[in-house]
């Protein structure tokens, strides 16, 4: 009898990602209905922001699974999107990445509160999306000042573990067949934002300079919360790194990603040529 894979999110980047991999490692139709897959529509996500609700429906999506696992019994393995807690990381001097933190708070509950699941889980934390640069831009402190300035909230030569989204589903398959209780680090490629903007300027034709700023001049310039939050994510990232967790290579020596090159040539940048 064939396995049924439930994604949440399958219309987002990540669940995309994932459902596509599982989808056409065994068909290259694209019909949805004809490989077999069920869409209902849902209300989930609320903009990584809203922490409390993010943990009260994480909360919800755990205990669901734990539930067709202690009801059904035939739950195998049950992946959670998660992120660290960059607060706990700093031991508090970073408390504004909410968005890591929501994440981290639900891992968690998952551990301690739904036990007989976590035996049956792994966790897979995305790292730092290369395509923040191009939906974000001016948000996470790229700016147009003749040449392109990116005002970095961290020190230059700090490296942070980039992926690239669609990346997603050859994680999840890779955490599909490793045993469960993996904490893998989602990382395509580990480079500091000089490097970054290097290979983003050889392919768009731009010069980007990268200034070292304050937590605070970033919350200055984006005021209202996110300005802080992408700061200080980009800040705990370079000095207390995402903690001990295990990398693609470490489950599988052949594994393969998408390149940061690849990804940027791979984009349309007319808004920025």
């Amino acid at each position: 009898m064939a396995k049924i894979i439930v994604v949440l999110g399958a219309t987002g980047i990540q669940g995309g990602a994932v459902a596509a991999k599982f989808l056409w490692r065994r068909s290259n139709l694209c019909c949805h209905k004809l490989l077999g897959t069920v869409l209902q529509k849902g209300d989930r996500v609320t903009g990584e922001y809203a922490a409390a609700i993010e943990i009260r429906r994480g909360k919800a999506i755990v205990d669901a699974a734990a539930k067709v696992l202690h009801e059904e019994g035939k739950l195998e393995r049950f992946i959670w999107s998660t992120l660290p807690s960059f607060k706990e990381l700093s031991k508090g001097k970073y408390s504004y990445a909410y968005h890591f933190d929501a994440k981290a708070e639900v891992t968690t509950y998952l551990q301690q509160e739904q036990k007989d699941l976590w035996e049956k889980s792994s966790l897979l934390n995305m790292g730092i999306y290369t395509t923040n640069v191009k939906e974000y831009g001016d948000s996470f402190g790229l700016k147009k000042k003749g040449e392109y300035i990116y005002h970095n909230a961290s020190p230059n030569a700090a490296e942070h573990p980039f992926v690239v989204p669609t990346d997603a589903g050859a994680f999840a398959e890779l955490l599909v067949r490793s045993p469960p209780k993996q904490d893998l680090l989602g990382v395509s490629e580990a480079a500091n934002l000089v490097t970054f903007f290097e290979i983003w300027g050889q392919v768009t034709g731009n010069k980007v300079t990268c200034e070292v700023v304050t937590v605070e001049a970033h919350d200055r310039a984006r005021p209202g919360g996110l300005g802080r939050e992408a700061a200080e994510s980009m800040a705990c990232s370079a000095e207390f790194g995402w903690g001990d967790l295990v990398l693609p290579k470490d489950l599988d020596s052949n594994f393969k990603v998408t390149s940061i090159k690849e990804y940027i040539e791979s984009e349309y940048w007319s808004e920025y040529r």
